[in-house]
């Protein structure tokens, strides 16, 4: 165990027998109870000095160090009045009270007035979800003020059953923030620790002058000491934790939860006192907090569900606007961007599948005659003109299941599957026929020409057809003939 949380324990167990059972029970519990005070005025100082924190939660420590010198002075004065006046360890004094009030509301201060930087999205619901746990809360809060309003018969008495009742809403609403958000300026345990250590306080004050009237003096000042011990406590679960890393200001989802345990603690809690007080006004209280959280609850829930529609209908927007994304990168990947013929690598990839395909094949590769010249005289932009519409007079001239590809510059081929050397020739002497007609570019008229190369053969490989397609191309050429075909065709 942690040394200072394990000497701040053993302080209050000794503290807790001698008040107990011991001589001066109101002296040594006071004293005790300024020891763990002062204690965790040391520490909150100590975490105020710490580098490399946020501003906002070393303002918050150092007012906590402020705040735990003002109920360690509360703690002393009554210990001294404990030594002073036996019978007033129980009572609730002015000075002393007001300090530890002052104390606490300081503390609880720091802990609620930090701006919530919380996105907009996620504002609605998690005011909401605090709206309801504050409900839930506010019940017990006004079951436990309406037991000590009933004992309270002075002025000072009531005002303090009302002072600890806000005092218990505000711990309520510090408990839920530290809970829900990751703006608050302590991490969660220690929140969640230094909220019920005031919250205790609150409890103490409301039920004042039950505690007054009660016999057994002794362990209502060993109970006090608790808020006091879960101060250190929280104190130095903040120390020993590591600074967290920056991480963007959102709602914590180990809240998301608590409506629910609202809801279902409201409902108990109605169920005993119907059971035992009947319809009072305490029962009426919490028959309202329950009608009221329960609709808060049934709203939320509407507002999830929507959230929720809404999340889902998007969800189907971005999944088919990926799909189209994915189809778009691969028809891409394998085309041409100019022509929208494909590219050299899907035409690898016809090429592998028609190898295993047992009809005839054949390749015909075309080369733009003089094509050079266009782009030197007439500009790049009148060559990419005349290349689009050879890809498309090509496209025109094949059947639906052969391969159009650009291979790179104005070199173009022709993957033909079930087709024979007739029909390889057939084909190459239309798309001459279509490449051939006049067309107007860059406000000239045109008459492109081409030399195409045939290759054919059952069952070659289609790397073998293209290079002998790439070398009756090239005959063509010095044969000025149009098309050529392999000798080797048919082969």
């Amino acid at each position: 165990m942690d040394r200072v949380l394990g000497g701040a324990l053993l302080l209050f167990v000794v503290a807790a027998i001698v008040t107990g059972w011991g001589p001066a029970p109101g002296v040594t519990a006071w004293a005790a109870q300024a020891v763990l005070l002062g204690t965790f005025t040391f520490l909150s100082w100590q975490l105020a000095q710490r580098r490399g924190q946020p501003a906002g939660r070393r303002h918050f420590w150092e007012v906590a160090a402020v705040a735990g010198l003002v109920l360690a002075a509360g703690a002393v004065l009554r210990a001294v009045e404990a030594v002073t006046d036996a019978e007033s360890a129980t009572a609730i004094r002015t000075v002393p009270g007001i300090l530890f009030t002052v104390g606490t509301g300081a503390l609880l201060a720091s802990m609620v007035a930090r701006p919530w930087r919380i996105p907009r999205r996620q504002r609605t619901r998690l005011w909401l979800d605090i709206v309801i746990v504050l409900a839930g809360a506010a019940v017990a809060i006004w079951i436990v003020t309406v037991i000590g309003r009933s004992e309270a018969d002075r002025p000072h008495q009531v005002v303090w059953a009302i002072v600890g009742a806000a005092t218990l809403l505000v711990a309520a609403f510090a408990l839920v923030r530290v809970v829900f958000t990751r703006s608050a300026p302590v991490r969660l345990l220690a929140g969640i620790t230094l909220a019920l250590a005031v919250a205790l306080f609150g409890v103490d004050r409301v039920l004042n002058a039950e505690i007054l009237d009660s016999p057994d003096i002794r362990a209502i000042l060993v109970a006090r000491m608790v808020w006091g011990l879960l101060l250190v406590a929280g104190a130095r679960f903040e120390q020993l934790r590591r600074p967290p890393a920056k991480v963007p200001p959102r709602a914590r989802r180990s809240g998301a939860r608590l409506p629910f345990v609202a809801i279902v603690a409201t409902q108990v809690l109605l169920v005993v006192l119907l059971i035992t007080d009947g319809l009072t006004i305490r029962t009426w209280g919490a028959l309202t907090g329950s009608v009221v959280v329960t609709a808060l609850v049934l709203i939320r829930q509407h507002i999830v569900l929507s959230d929720n529609e809404r999340l889902v209908r998007r969800l189907d927007v971005t999944v088919v606007a990926l799909a189209r994304q994915e189809e778009r990168l691969r028809y891409a990947a394998g085309h041409d961007h100019l022509t929208g013929l494909s590219n050299r690598a899907h035409f690898d990839e016809q090429a592998e599948r028609a190898g295993a395909h047992p009809g005839g094949r054949a390749v015909l590769l075309l080369d733009l005659d003089a094509f050079k010249s266009v782009n030197d005289t007439l500009g790049h932009h009148a060559g990419d003109d005349l290349l689009r519409a050879t890809a498309g007079r090509i496209t025109r001239c094949v059947r639906p299941g052969d391969t159009v590809a650009r291979l790179g510059g104005d070199e173009f081929c022709v993957l033909l599957t079930d087709a024979s050397t007739a029909d390889a020739v057939g084909i190459a002497h239309r798309i001459l026929v279509a490449v051939g007609e006049r067309i107007r570019i860059a406000h000239r008229t045109l008459r492109p020409s081409a030399s195409i190369g045939i290759a054919a053969g059952g069952h070659r490989p289609v790397e073998a057809l293209l290079r002998e397609a790439d070398e009756a191309m090239y005959e063509a050429k010095r044969r000025h003939s149009g098309f050529h075909l392999h000798p080797d065709a048919g082969a």
